[in-house]
């Protein structure tokens, strides 16, 4: 997890350092907006695994983005930090997600103060599989997108909701009685709130 924290971290780091630049190509709409710096926190619940075990959960974490505005067009990068207490049995064992990590692109388009938009990009998680009494670790890494909803309560305070599907592939888990190739992925419904600066 902390790898994940620290390739995260790095990630908005470049972000923050290139958004002066690309503030000369947009424009900030008036009023309660979407441009700026934006932390918040989500909370949520995993609806259902798409790999080869089916995962239920719940999942909470705190996230940072940027966004840039003009006009209704919104567009920005964002990271996350979850921690999850997500599991499911399946393939003769239990499946467990521990927490996870994603930077991801985002964009969408402003009906006023309301938000719709769909993000993608890079995840990363850390899982272990338990089979007889016996626990093989696995870092995963694959991507995470979403479509969602966030309202500009005011210029400085957020809120939002958002589906969100994460794919890990199919990682190796070493068990008793042999290498197990064990499809991840998970469902998350998310709320959050967030303040803008």
């Amino acid at each position: 997890m902390v790898r994940i924290v620290g390739s995260c971290a790095a990630a908005l780091a470049v972000i923050a350092a290139s958004g002066a630049h690309a503030q000369d190509f947009f424009t900030a709409a008036p009023g309660p907006g979407f441009a700026g710096a934006e932390v918040g926190g989500v909370v949520g619940a995993a609806v259902g695994g798409t790999g080869d075990v089916d995962t239920t959960g719940v999942v909470g974490g705190a996230y940072a983005g940027y966004n840039l505005q003009n006009g209704p067009i919104v567009g920005g990068v964002e990271g996350d930090v979850m921690g999850d207490s997500v599991s499911g049995s399946g393939r003769g064992g239990t499946l467990r997600h521990n927490g996870s990590a994603s930077v991801r692109a985002r964009g969408g388009y402003a009906f006023g103060n309301v938000l719709a938009y769909g993000t993608i990009g890079p995840a990363w998680g850390d899982s272990n599989f338990e089979r007889n009494g016996y626990q093989t670790d696995k870092s995963l890494s694959g991507y995470a997108l979403g479509v969602g909803g966030e309202v500009a309560i005011n210029r400085n305070i957020a809120a939002r909701a958002e589906l969100r599907h994460y794919d890990f592939g199919s990682p190796t888990y070493y068990t008793p009685s042999g290498a197990q190739k064990i499809g991840n992925g998970d469902n998350a419904l998310l709320v959050g709130l967030g303040a803008r600066f």
